[in-house]
């Protein structure tokens, strides 16, 4: 127990090192990991101490190396996600529900988002200008002969959606980091000895019946309301449709875990088609519109109620 504190710290370390290396693919989505594991198994002024130190220790190996920049990059990439780390780190202290601790995590990281797009705009960084350039960059990668079968106008149409679509990005990078670090650190603690409480099974969850309202409300407004793509008007309801879809798409998941618990098939059967139907929806984001009218009549009538008296 005593040594804990140091084996973290020394992971987060290494992890940070990594970060500059071809390993990078399978470190970057476990990078608050090791400082909540550290956080929990410490008290707050080891924490404090040994966080230090691991960050000293990157330094130095950077320093000894030549290239210092590396240590200072990768202290700055650390404490980006410092207080998400804490926050989880203090919700499992408290044995919180596994779904505060997701979105404790999910909160404090695009908080952190949105507090870094405040400092750049306020440092004179045009933001959404920076990322227009990215995006016009990256399609000019596209093949000549292809980019030409594409009218211009149509490609800064293109253009301009994705960039507004970056709340969408800022929110789906936040969960995603959030919920992998929770599967990854609540199995770790657990094996320590820690008692730390997990989310309900999937086949029970359930959205909240609001979450009809929200999804048709948006549909609706989406076709009434005018708007050209630069009103914020549509600019909401681009991020927020998607989100929705993917939610209801979540929940019809649930809905085929429940159906293959009922009819008594193996585990294995729902985990197996839901990894390979995220492959297709991405290809295919119909595929995903008509899962997602699964999980909003799932939420909305009782089926699951009816299929149980059958």
């Amino acid at each position: 127990m005593n040594r804990q504190p140091i084996f973290w710290s020394l992971v987060h370390a290494v992890m940070l090192l990594m970060f500059f290396s071809p390993f990078v693919i399978l470190t970057v989505s476990f990078t608050m990991v090791p400082v909540v594991l550290l956080y929990v198994k410490s008290t707050l002024r080891k924490f404090a101490v040994y966080y230090i130190l691991s960050l000293l220790m990157v330094y130095i190996t950077a320093l000894a190396l030549g290239a210092p920049s590396i240590g200072l990059v990768a202290a700055a990439i650390s404490l980006f996600f410092l207080a998400p780390s804490v926050a989880m780190g203090i919700l499992y202290k408290r044995k919180v529900p596994a779904r505060n601790v997701l979105t404790g995590g999910a909160i404090a990281i695009l908080g952190e988002l949105l507090l870094l797009l405040v400092i750049l705009t306020l440092s004179g960084v045009q933001v959404m200008e920076e990322i227009r350039q990215f995006i016009r960059g990256s399609l000019e990668t596209v093949p000549p002969d292809l980019r030409q079968m594409i009218p211009n106008e149509l490609m800064e149409q293109v253009i301009q959606v994705m960039t507004q679509l970056l709340p969408l990005y800022l929110i789906g990078f936040s969960l995603f980091y959030s919920i992998v670090t929770h599967a990854v650190s609540r199995r770790l603690l657990i094996r320590s000895g820690e008692h730390v409480p997990g989310l309900k099974p999937v086949k029970q969850w359930m959205l909240p019946k609001s979450f009809i309202w929200y999804y048709l409300v948006a549909l609706i407004a989406s076709y009434v309301i005018p708007g050209t793509t630069d009103s914020i008007v549509f600019m909401v309801l681009l991020n927020l449709i998607p989100l929705l879809v993917v939610v209801f798409t979540v929940q019809s998941f649930a809905f085929l875990f429940f159906l293959a618990d009922l009819k008594g098939w193996p585990r294995a059967v729902p985990a197996i088609a839901v990894v390979l139907l995220v492959p297709f929806m991405i290809l295919l984001p119909g595929l995903m519109h008509l899962f997602s009218l699964l999980g909003l009549l799932d939420v909305a009538f009782p089926i699951r109620d009816r299929l149980k008296k059958q």
